[in-house]
Protein backbone atom coordinates (compact mmCIF):
# COMPACT_ATOMS: atom_id res chain seq x y z
CA UNK A 1 0.00 0.00 0.00
CA UNK A 2 1.44 3.45 -0.84
CA UNK A 3 2.84 5.31 2.11
CA UNK A 4 0.92 8.32 3.33
CA UNK A 5 2.50 11.66 2.46
CA UNK A 6 4.65 13.22 5.14
CA UNK A 7 2.74 15.80 7.10
CA UNK A 8 3.98 19.38 7.11
CA UNK A 9 6.25 20.22 10.00
CA UNK A 10 4.22 22.66 12.13
CA UNK A 11 5.96 23.49 15.39
CA UNK A 12 3.33 26.03 16.22
CA UNK A 13 0.85 23.17 16.74
CA UNK A 14 2.71 22.17 19.90
CA UNK A 15 3.29 24.40 22.95
CA UNK A 16 7.00 25.17 22.86
CA UNK A 17 7.43 24.63 26.59
CA UNK A 18 5.83 21.14 26.55
CA UNK A 19 7.80 20.02 23.51
CA UNK A 20 11.09 21.38 24.90
CA UNK A 21 10.38 19.74 28.27
CA UNK A 22 9.93 16.30 26.72
CA UNK A 23 13.01 16.82 24.55
CA UNK A 24 15.09 17.68 27.62
CA UNK A 25 13.73 14.65 29.49
CA UNK A 26 14.77 12.34 26.67
CA UNK A 27 18.18 14.00 26.43
CA UNK A 28 18.75 13.48 30.15
CA UNK A 29 17.86 9.79 29.87
CA UNK A 30 20.14 9.00 26.91
CA UNK A 31 23.72 9.31 28.20
CA UNK A 32 25.18 7.62 25.10
CA UNK A 33 24.28 7.27 21.45
CA UNK A 34 21.91 4.51 20.52
CA UNK A 35 18.91 2.98 22.24
CA UNK A 36 18.10 3.36 25.94
CA UNK A 37 15.23 1.27 27.31
CA UNK A 38 13.02 2.51 30.14
CA UNK A 39 11.87 0.03 32.76
CA UNK A 40 8.31 0.38 31.52
CA UNK A 41 7.58 -2.29 28.85
CA UNK A 42 7.90 -1.11 25.26
CA UNK A 43 9.19 2.38 26.11
CA UNK A 44 12.60 3.45 24.82
CA UNK A 45 14.55 6.57 23.89
CA UNK A 46 17.09 7.21 21.14
CA UNK A 47 20.02 9.58 20.73
CA UNK A 48 22.38 9.96 17.77
CA UNK A 49 25.04 12.69 17.75
CA UNK A 50 26.09 12.25 14.12
CA UNK A 51 24.44 11.25 10.85
CA UNK A 52 23.84 7.51 10.84
CA UNK A 53 22.82 5.16 8.07
CA UNK A 54 22.36 1.54 8.94
CA UNK A 55 20.72 -1.43 7.33
CA UNK A 56 18.72 -3.76 9.51
CA UNK A 57 15.90 -6.21 9.20
CA UNK A 58 13.75 -5.94 12.28
CA UNK A 59 10.07 -6.74 12.63
CA UNK A 60 8.33 -3.91 14.47
CA UNK A 61 5.04 -4.18 16.32
CA UNK A 62 2.35 -1.48 16.39
CA UNK A 63 3.87 1.59 17.96
CA UNK A 64 4.50 5.32 17.82
CA UNK A 65 7.79 7.19 17.46
CA UNK A 66 7.90 10.87 18.40
CA UNK A 67 10.90 12.82 17.08
CA UNK A 68 11.99 15.65 19.36
CA UNK A 69 15.09 16.82 17.51
CA UNK A 70 16.65 15.94 14.15
CA UNK A 71 15.20 13.96 11.27
CA UNK A 72 14.87 10.33 10.32
CA UNK A 73 14.03 8.29 7.24
CA UNK A 74 12.76 4.75 7.75
CA UNK A 75 12.59 2.17 5.00
CA UNK A 76 9.64 -0.08 5.78
CA UNK A 77 8.46 -3.18 4.00
CA UNK A 78 9.91 -4.67 0.86
CA UNK A 79 8.67 -2.25 -1.79
CA UNK A 80 11.46 0.34 -1.48
CA UNK A 81 9.20 3.09 -0.13
CA UNK A 82 10.30 5.26 2.76
CA UNK A 83 8.84 7.57 5.38
CA UNK A 84 10.64 10.76 6.39
CA UNK A 85 9.80 12.62 9.59
CA UNK A 86 11.37 15.16 11.91
CA UNK A 87 10.93 17.22 15.07
CA UNK A 88 7.30 17.69 16.18
CA UNK A 89 6.24 14.74 14.00
CA UNK A 90 5.51 11.13 14.79
CA UNK A 91 5.56 7.86 12.94
CA UNK A 92 2.66 5.52 13.70
CA UNK A 93 3.27 1.85 12.94
CA UNK A 94 -0.07 0.19 12.46
CA UNK A 95 0.86 -3.50 12.34
CA UNK A 96 3.77 -5.89 12.19
CA UNK A 97 6.16 -4.40 9.65
CA UNK A 98 9.76 -5.06 8.63
CA UNK A 99 12.13 -2.13 9.09
CA UNK A 100 14.87 -2.57 6.48
CA UNK A 101 17.00 0.50 7.11
CA UNK A 102 17.27 3.91 8.70
CA UNK A 103 18.96 7.22 7.99
CA UNK A 104 19.29 9.73 10.82
CA UNK A 105 20.13 13.43 10.39
CA UNK A 106 21.95 14.69 13.48
CA UNK A 107 24.95 16.61 14.81
CA UNK A 108 26.86 16.87 18.09
CA UNK A 109 25.26 20.27 18.74
CA UNK A 110 21.77 19.09 17.83
CA UNK A 111 21.57 15.30 18.29
CA UNK A 112 18.70 13.26 17.01
CA UNK A 113 16.37 12.61 19.96
CA UNK A 114 13.25 10.45 19.85
CA UNK A 115 10.97 8.41 22.07
CA UNK A 116 9.34 5.15 20.96
CA UNK A 117 6.39 3.36 22.56
CA UNK A 118 5.14 -0.06 21.51
CA UNK A 119 1.35 0.02 21.59
CA UNK A 120 0.30 -2.91 23.84
CA UNK A 121 -2.20 -5.15 22.03
CA UNK A 122 -4.46 -5.44 25.09
CA UNK A 123 -4.47 -1.66 25.57
CA UNK A 124 -5.21 -1.13 21.87
CA UNK A 125 -8.13 -3.54 21.95
CA UNK A 126 -9.50 -2.14 25.22
CA UNK A 127 -9.38 1.41 23.84
CA UNK A 128 -10.85 0.39 20.50
CA UNK A 129 -13.79 -1.33 22.18
CA UNK A 130 -14.43 1.61 24.53
CA UNK A 131 -14.46 4.11 21.66
CA UNK A 132 -16.55 1.86 19.43
CA UNK A 133 -19.15 1.35 22.17
CA UNK A 134 -19.29 5.10 22.81
CA UNK A 135 -19.86 5.78 19.12
CA UNK A 136 -16.77 7.99 18.82
CA UNK A 137 -14.68 5.61 16.69
CA UNK A 138 -15.61 5.99 13.05
CA UNK A 139 -14.75 3.49 10.33
CA UNK A 140 -11.71 4.99 8.56
CA UNK A 141 -12.06 5.87 4.91
CA UNK A 142 -8.81 3.99 4.24
CA UNK A 143 -6.31 1.99 6.23
CA UNK A 144 -2.67 2.96 5.86
CA UNK A 145 -0.25 0.58 7.52
CA UNK A 146 2.31 3.27 8.47
CA UNK A 147 1.66 6.96 8.84
CA UNK A 148 3.41 10.22 9.70
CA UNK A 149 1.68 13.21 11.26
CA UNK A 150 2.21 16.25 13.43
CA UNK A 151 2.20 15.47 17.15
CA UNK A 152 -0.65 16.94 19.17
CA UNK A 153 0.14 18.77 22.42
CA UNK A 154 -1.87 16.31 24.51
CA UNK A 155 0.27 13.41 23.22
CA UNK A 156 3.47 15.30 24.05
CA UNK A 157 2.27 15.98 27.60
CA UNK A 158 1.16 12.36 28.08
CA UNK A 159 4.58 11.12 26.96
CA UNK A 160 6.24 13.40 29.52
CA UNK A 161 4.04 11.96 32.27
CA UNK A 162 4.80 8.42 31.09
CA UNK A 163 8.55 9.00 31.03
CA UNK A 164 8.47 10.47 34.54
CA UNK A 165 6.29 7.65 35.89
CA UNK A 166 8.62 5.03 34.40
CA UNK A 167 11.38 6.17 36.78
CA UNK A 168 9.51 5.22 39.96
CA UNK A 169 8.53 1.62 40.86
CA UNK A 170 5.12 2.56 42.30
CA UNK A 171 4.30 5.08 39.57
CA UNK A 172 5.43 2.56 36.97
CA UNK A 173 2.73 0.13 38.11
CA UNK A 174 -0.04 2.66 38.73
CA UNK A 175 0.38 5.89 36.75
CA UNK A 176 2.36 4.76 33.70
CA UNK A 177 -0.45 2.54 32.31
CA UNK A 178 -2.83 5.51 32.57
CA UNK A 179 -0.47 7.65 30.48
CA UNK A 180 -0.16 4.86 27.90
CA UNK A 181 -3.94 4.51 27.75
CA UNK A 182 -4.26 8.26 27.18
CA UNK A 183 -1.70 8.14 24.35
CA UNK A 184 -3.54 5.25 22.71
CA UNK A 185 -6.95 6.87 23.05
CA UNK A 186 -5.73 10.18 21.62
CA UNK A 187 -4.10 8.43 18.66
CA UNK A 188 -7.27 6.48 17.97
CA UNK A 189 -9.30 9.70 17.97
CA UNK A 190 -6.92 11.33 15.48
CA UNK A 191 -6.24 10.73 11.80
CA UNK A 192 -3.65 8.17 12.93
CA UNK A 193 -6.50 5.77 13.78
CA UNK A 194 -6.63 4.67 10.15
CA UNK A 195 -3.01 3.55 10.42
CA UNK A 196 -3.63 1.37 13.43
CA UNK A 197 -6.70 -0.70 12.73
CA UNK A 198 -10.10 -0.89 11.10
CA UNK A 199 -12.92 -0.03 13.47
CA UNK A 200 -15.21 -2.60 11.88
CA UNK A 201 -13.02 -5.48 13.00
CA UNK A 202 -13.02 -4.23 16.57
CA UNK A 203 -16.76 -4.07 17.01
CA UNK A 204 -17.07 -7.71 15.88
CA UNK A 205 -14.21 -9.36 17.76
CA UNK A 206 -12.75 -6.87 20.23
CA UNK A 207 -14.16 -8.31 23.44
CA UNK A 208 -13.05 -11.83 22.55
CA UNK A 209 -9.54 -10.65 21.69
CA UNK A 210 -9.37 -8.88 25.06
CA UNK A 211 -10.33 -12.13 26.76
CA UNK A 212 -7.75 -14.03 24.72
CA UNK A 213 -4.90 -11.72 25.74
CA UNK A 214 -5.89 -11.99 29.39
CA UNK A 215 -5.82 -15.79 29.01
CA UNK A 216 -2.34 -15.58 27.48
CA UNK A 217 -1.05 -13.51 30.41
CA UNK A 218 -2.37 -16.02 32.94
CA UNK A 219 -0.72 -18.99 31.22
CA UNK A 220 2.63 -17.68 29.95
CA UNK A 221 4.53 -20.36 31.86
CA UNK A 222 3.18 -23.28 29.82
CA UNK A 223 2.88 -24.11 26.11
CA UNK A 224 0.03 -22.32 24.35
CA UNK A 225 -1.40 -22.96 20.90
CA UNK A 226 -3.63 -20.85 18.69
CA UNK A 227 -6.20 -23.66 18.76
CA UNK A 228 -6.37 -23.69 22.57
CA UNK A 229 -6.70 -19.91 22.85
CA UNK A 230 -9.31 -19.84 20.08
CA UNK A 231 -11.32 -22.53 21.86
CA UNK A 232 -11.20 -20.50 25.08
CA UNK A 233 -12.94 -17.57 23.31
CA UNK A 234 -15.27 -19.83 21.26
CA UNK A 235 -13.78 -19.09 17.85
CA UNK A 236 -12.35 -21.33 15.15
CA UNK A 237 -8.52 -21.21 14.99
CA UNK A 238 -8.44 -19.64 11.52
CA UNK A 239 -11.06 -16.99 12.33
CA UNK A 240 -9.38 -16.24 15.65
CA UNK A 241 -5.91 -15.85 14.09
CA UNK A 242 -7.25 -13.53 11.39
CA UNK A 243 -9.33 -11.45 13.80
CA UNK A 244 -6.53 -11.21 16.35
CA UNK A 245 -4.06 -9.74 13.88
CA UNK A 246 -6.69 -7.43 12.39
CA UNK A 247 -7.62 -6.04 15.80
CA UNK A 248 -4.36 -6.22 17.79
CA UNK A 249 -1.92 -5.62 14.94
CA UNK A 250 0.18 -8.74 15.64
CA UNK A 251 -0.30 -12.48 15.30
CA UNK A 252 -1.34 -14.43 18.42
CA UNK A 253 2.02 -16.22 18.63
CA UNK A 254 3.93 -12.96 18.24
CA UNK A 255 1.85 -11.51 21.07
CA UNK A 256 2.61 -14.48 23.32
CA UNK A 257 6.33 -14.23 22.57
CA UNK A 258 6.44 -10.50 23.30
CA UNK A 259 4.49 -10.95 26.55
CA UNK A 260 6.96 -13.64 27.62
CA UNK A 261 9.96 -11.49 26.75
CA UNK A 262 8.65 -8.52 28.72
CA UNK A 263 7.85 -10.71 31.72
CA UNK A 264 11.33 -12.28 31.58
CA UNK A 265 12.91 -8.83 31.31
CA UNK A 266 11.18 -7.69 34.50
CA UNK A 267 12.04 -10.92 36.32
CA UNK A 268 15.73 -10.37 35.53
CA UNK A 269 15.71 -6.68 36.43
CA UNK A 270 13.24 -6.67 39.31
CA UNK A 271 13.64 -10.10 40.89
CA UNK A 272 17.26 -10.71 39.97
CA UNK A 273 16.59 -14.00 38.18
CA UNK A 274 19.30 -15.40 35.94
CA UNK A 275 18.41 -15.43 32.21
CA UNK A 276 17.94 -19.20 32.09
CA UNK A 277 15.65 -19.20 35.12
CA UNK A 278 13.61 -16.28 33.79
CA UNK A 279 13.27 -17.99 30.39
CA UNK A 280 12.00 -21.21 31.96
CA UNK A 281 9.56 -19.39 34.25
CA UNK A 282 7.83 -17.60 31.33
CA UNK A 283 7.58 -20.66 29.09
CA UNK A 284 10.55 -20.63 26.72
CA UNK A 285 11.48 -24.20 25.84
CA UNK A 286 15.21 -23.54 25.54
CA UNK A 287 17.72 -20.91 26.64
CA UNK A 288 19.01 -20.65 23.07
CA UNK A 289 15.54 -19.78 21.74
CA UNK A 290 15.09 -17.24 24.52
CA UNK A 291 18.47 -15.63 23.84
CA UNK A 292 17.74 -15.27 20.11
CA UNK A 293 14.27 -13.81 20.66
CA UNK A 294 15.50 -11.46 23.40
CA UNK A 295 18.34 -10.16 21.24
CA UNK A 296 16.03 -9.47 18.32
CA UNK A 297 13.68 -7.44 20.52
CA UNK A 298 16.15 -5.63 22.80
CA UNK A 299 19.28 -5.52 20.61
CA UNK A 300 21.39 -7.25 23.27
CA UNK A 301 21.71 -10.65 24.91
CA UNK A 302 19.85 -11.01 28.23
CA UNK A 303 23.08 -10.79 30.26
CA UNK A 304 24.33 -7.78 28.27
CA UNK A 305 20.98 -6.09 28.62
CA UNK A 306 20.87 -6.47 32.41
CA UNK A 307 24.42 -5.12 32.75
CA UNK A 308 23.61 -2.18 30.49
CA UNK A 309 20.45 -1.21 32.37
CA UNK A 310 22.00 -1.63 35.82
CA UNK A 311 25.09 0.40 34.88
CA UNK A 312 22.99 3.21 33.36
Amino acid sequence: MPAAPVADNKPEAIPTAAWAHLRDMVAARTPADGRTDALYPGLRCYRFSRPVRYEKTQCLTPGVVVVLQGRKTAYLGGDGRSLDYGATQCLVLGAEVACLGTVVAASAEHPYLAIHLDLPPDMLVKSFVALAESGTLAEPARVTENFTAAVGPEVVEAFARLLLAADDPVDRRTLAPLAVEEIVLRLLRSEAAAAIRSAGAVTKAGARIQTAIAFMRRHLGRPLSVAEIASHVHMSPSHFAHSFREVAGVTPMRCIRDLRLEEARMLMLGAGLRPGDAAAKVGFESAAHFNRAFRRRFEATPAEYVRRVQSG
